[in-house]
């Protein structure tokens, strides 16, 4: 995998969006918006029986402030910053010893020293540029795309070595269209105010970066206009975000080819040359997500598009090395993001240390965490938790009675078949093959950057047609020290990473109500996972499989798209177009893991049902920029976190019992009108 293509993400997520005018108060026929930032004022009502999550919420709101130089805070960024400090002692501990912190400290030493950078400058960049600006025809493109030096090449297509979706057990090659600058295809032939956000953010990041890297004034303009151009050829050919939410699109992107028939689909884009450049090996077979992309490349890829492909490459050249430059660059970005975002202060020097860091550095960053940081009794706590949740989770589905006795069996050995992942692995990730010259052997950072690149390219090549590991535990792709749990199909496995256990989410003085309002319904959203329209299409092997019936997987289906209708329905500000089914699976583990956790208080003796709710509602509080929230609602599978609770809530009997809700209040929904799918 190319981490750049990550870098770039990252850089989206810090400029998108322009500062709109302040949001009204917007309701959605049921709740208001209350994640958005000034939403809630001290007139706003907040009765419990109306609003549940702002009735707990709303003190905290008011007093809220957003950290300097972030978009958001809540009870999840709390635990994310608990964790920034102890990593962050980590950077500075220079007691530490071993390859793992040689690594660390030497790229820290090069990040945290501005003179060093500034007396670089943009110079490290320069040859990168220089390459790229050279080519004036296909053939300077085909010669710069096959330079194994250009480490810094983009690909019209992204390249990926992972397990393959139908047999899990072989790691195999999958190509898929490349990371659009607007994000979604549909943007370039019908623009929404989401991706006039993303053009604009475009034109005063890239115009900066592009002068700032040589490029003439009248020059920058026209590149930028090129690049886009030449995106939009791409979006041409490519199916729009929405798709990836359809109920057939795993199905739809199971398209095997070996080398000769991807070298035939390709056409005259030579598409197995760029995989050898890349320095991927060429597999037995390769999945293929949109093959018919594949096939418009060779009308794409042409003498009279060379410039514009050209000017393409130039911009994401130029966004890939951005951050790793000199202060004045940094600041310069920070200073635009900052104004397009809303934001106000800047972010430390320490927590940009960090993510600079531990973005390169996954797994070495990660193995000094556990080591610092993880216990034996903290593992042993949420197995027993999740053990407990599997148990219930066992009950529930006994109990579920639309489903067929053939599909509940294969359900429930899905169940028993999952893969249990908590808090850190047994053995930690080896890399002590990588290293990179540091300040005082004339390194730089993107010298740094252009060694992981080499490091992880040779590794994952290296996995093509070899068996997968099931049972080992992919730091680099899920390292512990995340803010995170995760439920993985291909591997049938819950993963409950260290990061995210403190705060509100966890600590072992917790009652039982807090734990299960918390981690509880963390862990048995997870195992939902397993269920949800994505995991269904999984069997208890990782494979993608169909393990229902017809007549089960009909009324599965007419469920799901039951919820995504309501979530549909939620208007969170004016003119935004929510997405239930882009929503859905998330919304159905949630569902689900507060019902795993209402199955398991109905066994205990005195539970205190408006703790666990309470507790549940505070682990979701968050403000946020609009901005921010803007791009969730195109981007983001998670429901609001303001829905999280209430549209959860109030599907519950025992939720609608507890506070005597009766039908007029907004928390209430009557039985024939919820929509929680299990």
């Amino acid at each position: 995998m190319k981490r750049i293509a990550v870098l770039i993400s990252v850089l989206l997520t810090l400029i998108p969006i322009l500062v709109l005018a302040e949001s009204g108060i917007i309701l959605d026929g049921r709740w208001l918006c209350s994640n958005i930032k000034g939403n809630v004022t001290e007139n706003t009502p907040a009765e419990l029986k109306d609003d549940f999550y702002l009735f707990i919420n709303k003190e905290w709101i008011l007093q809220a402030e957003i950290p300097a130089g972030e978009t958001r805070t809540g009870s999840v960024e709390e635990v994310g910053r608990i964790l920034k400090d102890q990593l962050i002692a980590l950077l500075k501990d220079t007691s530490l010893t071993g390859h793992d912190a040689e690594l660390v400290h030497k790229l820290y030493a090069m990040v945290s020293d501005w003179d060093y950078r500034d007396k670089l400058g943009v110079t490290p960049a320069m040859p990168l540029m220089e390459a790229v600006r050279t080519i004036d025809s296909l053939e300077d493109l085909t010669d710069y795309l096959y330079d194994r030096n250009n480490n810094n090449a983009f690909y019209p297509f992204s390249m990926t070595v992972a397990a393959d979706l139908t047999d899990p057990n072989i790691y195999i090659t999958t190509i898929t269209p490349p990371t659009l600058l607007l994000q979604d295809s549909a943007e370039y032939s019908e623009r929404t105010q989401a991706g006039d956000l993303y053009y604009t953010a475009y034109q005063q990041i890239g115009k900066y970066l592009l002068t700032r890297l040589g490029l003439g004034e009248e020059e920058a303009p026209k590149v930028l206009e090129n690049a886009i151009a030449f995106d939009t050829l791409l979006a041409e050919h490519i199916k729009p975000r929405a798709v990836h939410y359809e109920a057939d699109y795993l199905t739809s992107i199971l398209n095997y080819y070996n080398a000769e028939e991807l070298e035939a689909l390709a056409g005259s884009f030579p598409i197995l040359n760029m995989l050898n450049a890349y320095g991927l090996k060429i597999g037995r077979k390769f999945l293929v997500t949109e093959p018919d992309y594949i096939s418009a490349l060779s009308k794409i890829y042409t003498e009279e598009n060379a410039v514009l492909m050209r000017d393409w490459l130039t911009l994401k050249t130029a966004l890939s090395v951005a951050m790793y430059l000199d202060h004045e660059t940094y600041k310069q970005i920070e200073g635009i993001s900052n104004a397009i975002m809303g934001v106000t202060g800047e972010t430390s020097e320490d927590d940009l240390a960090l993510n600079t860091v531990s973005g390169l550095l996954i797994v070495p960053m990660d193995n000094l965490y556990v080591q610092a940081y993880c216990t034996e009794q903290q593992r042993q706590d949420i197995l027993e938790i999740i053990e407990n949740t599997r148990t219930f989770y066992r009950k529930m589905l006994e109990s579920v009675d639309w489903l067929s006795s053939e599909t509940r069996a294969k359900a429930i050995e899905k169940l028993d078949s999952i893969r249990i992942r908590a808090v850190y692995p047994d053995q930690l990730e080896d890399w002590s093959g990588l290293d990179f010259a540091g300040p005082e052997e004339g390194g730089s950072l993107l010298g740094a950057v252009k060694a992981v690149d080499q490091f992880l390219i040779s590794r994952e090549s290296d996995k093509v047609d070899t068996a997968v590991d099931m049972d080992k535990w992919d730091q680099l792709r899920m390292p512990t020290a995340d803010v995170n749990a995760a439920y993985e199909p291909q591997d049938n496995s819950i993963n409950i990473l260290a990061g995210i256990l403190n705060g509100e989410v966890y600590n072992d003085q917790m009652s039982i109500e807090q734990k299960m309002g918390g981690i509880g319904t963390i862990i048995g959203h997870e195992i939902s996972h397993a269920f949800d329209t994505v995991g269904a299409q999984f069997d208890k092997d990782g494979a993608m499989a169909n393990w229902w019936t017809d007549e089960d997987y009909a009324a599965f289906q007419g469920r799901a798209a039951k919820l995504a209708a309501w979530f549909d329905g939620f208007v969170p500000f004016e003119e935004a177009n929510y997405s239930g089914q882009q929503v859905q699976t998330e919304a159905i583990a949630d569902m689900g893991g507060m019902k795993c956790m209402l199955a398991i208080a109905a066994q205990l003796e005195d539970f205190d049902y408006d703790a666990f709710f309470r507790q549940n509602a505070t682990l979701l509080r968050c403000q946020m920029l609009f901005s921010d929230l803007m791009t969730i609602v195109v981007q983001d599978v998670h429901p609001l976190r303001y829905l999280r609770v209430n549209a959860t809530m109030s599907q519950f009997q025992e939720f609608i019992d507890c506070y005597h809700l009766k039908p007029g209040d907004g928390m209430y929904i009557a039985p024939e009108n919820r929509v929680a799918v299990w």
